[in-house]
């Protein structure tokens, strides 16, 4: 297991260390707005029983996180274009998706979650 602030320092230094405009603090904000949506669907196993805050300190298995890096990696994308969109008018070129494609994206993400994150243990009789 690792926590979520861990993930996403991973995130910013091993995996894109060069190309994200974005600060570690805006990083972390995806990564945790990923995982609150992800508990709604699914309960962490580092948290039984759900009533805890999810904060940079929780803790998530390499399953829950192969299931939320896919949406975190749609917030990240749509934070970046939303700040370099907002660049436009210090004259800055923008490139990548606008982020109308991207919400696209996060919007059809987010509503085949619920069958992704969907778990039932198998029961012998």
């Amino acid at each position: 297991m690792m926590s979520l602030s861990a993930l996403a320092t991973q995130f910013e230094t091993l995996e894109r260390s060069a190309g994200v405009v974005l600060d570690s603090a805006a990083v972390l904000a995806q990564v945790l707005a990923a995982t609150r949506f992800h508990a709604g669907f699914a309960t962490l196993s580092s948290q039984p029983l759900g009533s805890e805050p999810i904060t940079g300190a929780t803790d998530v298995t390499h399953s829950e996180w192969a299931l939320i890096r896919p949406l975190f990696m749609l917030y990240i994308e749509r934070e970046t274009c939303l700040q370099l969109e907002a660049s436009r008018g210090l004259g800055l070129d923008v490139f990548g998706r606008s982020s109308g494609e991207i919400a696209g994206d996060i919007t059809q993400a987010e509503a085949e979650y619920p069958k992704r994150a969907f778990y039932s243990p198998v029961i012998t009789i």
